[in-house]
């Protein structure tokens, strides 16, 4: 069988570990992340946005493939980790507007 990203963990795991790779990949497709604690971090919303997909799609990946993706950095922000994200998310974009008043407990990739 042919090693395809879609159907090898070892090979998306291969490209997760190279940080040259990321590096590339982020600038090639246009993809702006929020630098925090040393990894690029992604919301949902910037997710379904870049992939043209609904936020309850990408809730329906983060169900099916939580293991593996807790595994490479997906991660459930809360209390001062929360506030620290958002004013770097801040400094990054100039505003919020990933953050409704109602998200005290927002997720990131």
């Amino acid at each position: 069988m042919e090693k395809k990203l879609t159907n090898s963990s070892l090979a998306r795991q291969n490209i997760l570990n190279n940080k040259y790779a990321l590096q590339e990949i982020q600038q090639m497709v246009g993809l702006k992340g929020v630098l925090y604690e040393q990894e690029y971090r992604f919301t949902k919303k910037q997710i379904a946005v870049f992939f043209e997909i609904s936020e309850r799609t990408v809730d329906n990946y983060l169900e099916k493939y939580q293991k593996e993706l807790t595994k490479n950095g997906y991660v459930v922000l809360k209390g001062k980790a929360l506030i620290d994200y958002k004013l770097v998310h801040s400094n990054t974009f100039g505003n919020e507007t990933d953050f409704v008043t109602k998200t005290t407990v927002p997720s990131v990739i």
